[in-house]
């Protein structure tokens, strides 16, 4: 890839989220938890953007356009010194820093309110070809330092045509 060059940028990602709810146990006076319900969620998005390279970091700049809305976020990935950053700002606005082994926090502001986010990045591997950028993140989330969902994502960066798969 070159700089300025104009980029699909594919992220396809799988949330497993638990939800649990408390119960006093009658005979030791405490309470436990149960499990209630374990949530899988799928996503997958395809946006043009571009690329540039500006002191050693890679930049991947894009719009992205909320479902049934018509607000939007300008969107920046960079990538630099085994990390990635995801930054957000608009009608999501937050900045959140994948590095492996590392737990990291940050805000996220919706229009609905904000949160704060912990994020546990277990497995991050960058591979590149000529045209194409891919990343896979393993991680963990939290809301509010509660343990929210295990998720898995893979980003695509290309100047070649993308589809969503079916």
């Amino acid at each position: 890839m070159n700089n300025k060059d104009k980029v699909f940028i594919k992220i396809k990602g799988l949330y497993t989220g638990t939800m649990t709810e408390a119960y006093e146990t009658s005979q030791e006076g405490g309470e436990d938890e149960t499990l209630v319900a374990a949530e899988e969620d799928a996503v997958e998005v395809i946006n043009v953007g571009t690329y540039s390279v500006m002191n050693g970091k890679e930049y991947i700049r894009y719009e992205e356009v909320y479902d049934d809305s018509q607000e939007r976020s300008s969107n920046m990935i960079k990538i630099y010194d085994n990390c990635v950053e995801v930054s957000k700002k608009g009608a999501v606005t937050t900045k959140m820093l994948f590095q492996p082994g590392n737990k990291t926090m940050t805000f996220y502001h919706t229009p609905y309110g904000g949160m704060s986010l912990g994020i546990t990045t277990k497995q991050l591997e960058i591979e590149r070809t000529e045209s194409t950028i891919d990343i896979y993140l393993v991680y963990g989330m939290e809301l509010n330092y509660e343990h929210l969902s295990d998720c898995d994502m893979q980003i695509t960066i290309t100047t070649e045509n993308l589809r969503i798969e079916e």
